[in-house]
């Protein structure tokens, strides 16, 4: 029998489909940049399970895919310059309001 928290977390959904899995969550389940998870229909609703991670050497671009993603798989890579953007971008999205 499962058992569930009572946590609940109210999340929007962007408009590709997205939705931010909390950083709580994210840490509780050990959920990375780049992990995968699978997404399963259950009669309750949706449930997202982290799959096994691979212990592969991917580039640091490939991991931090969703970040630099204009820059991913084949396209040029970063400069140090686009990385600090980034992380400063990353930062000021992250700040409340």
């Amino acid at each position: 029998m499962r058992t569930f928290t009572k946590e609940s977390f109210k999340m929007k959904v962007f408009p590709k489909g997205q939705v931010v899995i909390p950083v709580a969550l994210r840490k509780k389940y050990q959920i990375d940049i780049g992990d995968r998870v699978d997404v399963i229909a259950a009669p309750e609703g949706i449930l997202l399970k982290p799959l096994p991670k691979k212990n592969n050497h991917s580039s640091l671009t490939d991991r931090l895919y969703g970040i630099f993603s204009e820059y991913a798989s084949g396209k040029s890579k970063p400069i140090k310059a686009d990385i600090q953007k980034a992380t400063e971008d990353g930062f000021i999205e992250g700040w409340p309001e």
